[in-house]
């Protein structure tokens, strides 16, 4: 769409129930992204343009910003795997380049509970993007995730879900 959100963090999301909203939408739940008062219109601007500022706040700043490199889209990117992170580990994210490789990656790996390849997968997609011109494919990423959800049984899906839920209130 042409928008950089430039706040995506847990606290940015809001789950909205069809009983108490006015929408079209078929579905009887759902997930909004808030709050785009950092946001940017990347149409507004030439094209090309890219940021080099931080945001200052050390969880959410893209691997672009703590390395000094031009950033766009990928402090969304960062932001959306910070969430996920945040749902799988109840912590925030923290990150570090791999002396051996180079690349970027969580200082605390997927658990055994989740699929490790696909998160893996994701976290070197979001975390190692070579620069501004070479985003990741989200076709690819989502694709993934649907094979990953379609390939799990129904009652597995549920299972998870409960068990996240449990160990989720554990935590509290």
């Amino acid at each position: 769409t042409g928008i950089i959100h430039g706040d995506v963090k847990p606290d940015n999301w809001l789950l909205r129930d069809k009983e108490h909203t006015m929408t079209l939408s078929r579905m009887s739940k759902s997930v909004v992204l808030i709050d785009f008062g950092r946001s940017i219109d990347m149409e507004l601007l030439p094209a090309g343009s890219q940021f080099t500022v931080s945001c200052h706040t050390e969880q959410f700043e893209c691997v672009e910003m703590q390395s000094r490199r031009p950033w766009t889209y990928q402090v969304d990117y960062y932001g959306l795997l910070s969430c996920i992170h945040m749902m799988i580990h109840n912590e925030y994210m923290s990150v570090m380049q791999d002396k051996g490789s180079g690349k970027w990656v969580p200082t605390k790996k997927p658990h055994r509970r989740v699929d490790r390849e696909f998160f893996e997968m994701l976290y070197d997609k979001f975390l190692n993007v070579p620069d501004c011109n070479h985003l990741p494919d989200l076709e690819v990423i989502i694709d993934s995730l649907d094979r990953l959800v379609k390939g799990m049984p129904t009652r597995s899906r549920a299972q998870g879900l409960m068990e996240h839920y449990q160990f989720m209130e554990k935590m509290e």
